[in-house]
């Protein structure tokens, strides 16, 4: 009976820390929502109205005008990178898996120790690079900045996930006449689809929720999400309910990706943790 008690106080236990968890975690997005709904007077109202005519008048602002191109700059960044990382990591990956020896380990913690690097350490001199250039306030500096940062990680990932799978496979493609493009492409390639999808996933929301470098970046023509709804926040005014629907708009590719791949997200980050 005791046993029996003890049980259902860790489940309580268990139960009630999960709900305090996700009160903490829904509670400000859907408090941003909500402001996305209302007027500037009624989002600025203390106390707050819980029972409001609801206005769909921040949902046009954002829509229109040229707010639509922030939208545009920051997926054409993401998928880009998305695709820049891929194609680089996973050779890179397969590379540093298949080199034994130390200096390959070498090599791929100086590769990680890039993004590990803290970024003000990084956009300093990568600003001067990319101004010699003039490329401030265009989409390939803000390309090339998070590429930077997201290439280490995808590299580091894909290297361990590669050596987490049997050798045997590609040994015995190579009795079969293949060879090391092969082996890659039709073999290996599709044995690492859940981190390979995993990655792009990641890479994608990091690239589309990053800040800081686009905002040093740009100014007006390349400027991403990010950079546009801080722009909105005045030293005098500040149009809450236009911040809160970017905002909001702007969760909808994180949360659509995340639900259509999770299974992929989750078999892939956590292959080879058991072992």
């Amino acid at each position: 009976m005791q046993v029996k008690s003890h049980k259902k106080l860790k489940k309580f236990t268990l139960y009630l820390i999960i709900s305090i968890y996700l009160v903490f975690v829904l509670f400000p997005l859907l408090w941003l929502i909500q402001s996305s709904f209302k007027s500037m007077y009624q989002a600025l109202k203390i106390p707050p109205d819980f029972i409001w005519t609801p206005t769909f008048e921040a949902y046009k602002k954002a829509l229109g005008g040229g707010m639509l191109r922030a939208f545009l700059n920051s997926a054409v960044v993401s998928l880009s990178n998305v695709f820049l990382v891929l194609l680089l990591g996973i050779t890179a990956g397969y590379a540093l898996a298949n080199l034994k020896t130390r200096a390959s380990q070498n090599i791929g913690f100086w590769i990680l120790s890039v993004r590990m690097a803290p970024a003000f350490g990084i956009i300093v001199p990568l600003y001067i690079i990319l101004r010699s250039f003039r490329l401030v306030d265009t989409i390939l500096a803000v390309m090339v900045a998070h590429l930077t940062i997201n290439l280490p990680l995808a590299i580091w990932l894909l290297k361990g996930y590669f050596e987490e799978i049997p050798s045997e496979l590609a040994e015995a493609a190579v009795v079969d006449g293949a060879t090391r493009g092969q082996i890659l492409l039709y073999i290996l390639i599709p044995v690492a689809l859940p981190m390979i999808v995993a990655v792009a996933a990641l890479v994608f929301l990091l690239s589309w929720n990053e800040f800081l470098f686009a905002f040093i970046l740009t100014s007006e023509q390349a400027r991403t999400v990010p950079v546009l709804v801080a722009s909105l926040a005045g030293t005098m005014r500040f149009d809450w309910p236009l911040m809160c629907a970017l905002s909001t708009l702007a969760l909808i590719p994180a949360f659509v990706l995340v639900v259509y791949l999770q299974r992929y997200i989750v078999r892939g980050l956590t292959f080879g943790a058991v072992k």
